[in-house]
């Protein structure tokens, strides 16, 4: 079961999933439905899989901490490795719990996250906070906010990203101001910094199935730009200053590519092994009762 909820303008729609707080479907009502994100893909009747919907949020990290494990305050944590037999753990845990409604109506719906640590000797986060999303129709455009309170009685680190995927069209285009890229090794943990190759030059609007990349990109400005010539349809993506990293996932032979906006960098909480400080990562350290915020938003044109 989905738990889905809708909200709807005259020339858009959009549906979200209490599992995992998901967008499932995000599109523009043409002569038909065209979708600006891949909708939620069906596989099992029985069983909701966040990783095949139109977006998910990336709270309290994004991407990968190496093994699961990190040092912070002097404290070692070791995390559940929660993404099939992959050897990290991957996107946080917010896509893995369970939403509620705060607010609705017909364009606007708040979901929000109320997590305790009870459960951080099994590999859950070690840290409480209280999540907020809110997501807004206006006309064709859907903006989505996230906040994160730290409720722990102690310092927490905190990181955020949004990871909506689109369909890959032919010819689909993408193009963002980033001039640096982080290069991976084979279990996509970053390894260095470089300046983008030709064929990774974003800068360039290159074709989305030239890329075959699962990168980090950096700096970004917050702005990036979707376009499907096909059909001339354009998608201007636009994230807060605190999301200021770019992933990429362009893989070969699928149907759909992502476009992650992200504060920080990946496995930012293990920052010895890039030469880096914790602060330099992007990550931010929230004392008790400390908020913070990003938005990400798509305004469609053609």
């Amino acid at each position: 079961m989905t738990l889905d909820f809708t909200i709807e303008t005259e020339t858009a729609v959009a549906s979200f999933s209490l599992n995992g707080g998901c967008i499932t479907s995000y599109a523009i009502k043409k002569e038909r439905a065209y979708d600006i994100l891949r909708p939620y893909q069906q596989e099992n009747a029985a069983t909701f899989s966040p990783l095949n919907s139109a977006s998910f949020p990336l709270i309290p990290y994004s991407n990968r901490i190496k093994h699961g494990k990190f040092i912070f305050d002097g404290q070692p944590y070791q995390l559940a490795l929660n993404f099939a037999d992959h050897p990290h753990s991957i996107h946080g845990i917010s896509w893995q719990k369970l939403w509620q409604v705060k607010e609705q109506n017909e364009s606007h719906i708040v979901l929000e996250l109320n997590y305790t640590a009870k459960d951080a000797k099994s590999g859950g986060w070690p840290f409480d906070f209280h999540a907020v999303q809110t997501f807004s129709l206006r006309g064709t455009d859907l903006t989505q906010e996230i906040s994160v309170t730290n409720t722990s009685n102690r310092p927490t680190p905190i990181g955020l990203g949004m990871h909506p995927y689109f369909p890959k069209r032919k010819n689909t285009r993408l193009k963002a101001n980033v001039p640096n890229v982080w290069m991976t090794e084979p279990t996509c943990l970053p390894t260095k910094l470089v300046k983008c190759p030709e064929h990774w030059d974003l800068r360039e609007s290159p074709s989305v199935e030239a890329l075959e990349c699962d990168n980090q990109f950096e700096p970004w400005d917050g702005k990036a730009q979707i376009y499907w010539p096909e059909d001339n349809i354009k998608v201007d993506l636009s994230a807060s200053t605190n999301l200021n990293r770019l992933i990429v996932y362009a893989p070969k032979d699928e149907d759909y590519f992502c476009v992650e906006p992200t504060s920080h960098i990946t496995d930012a909480l293990n920052p010895e092994s890039k030469g880096m400080s914790l602060e330099d990562t992007g990550i931010e350290i929230l004392k008790p009762q400390e908020t913070y915020q990003s938005w990400m938003a798509f305004k469609v044109s053609s």
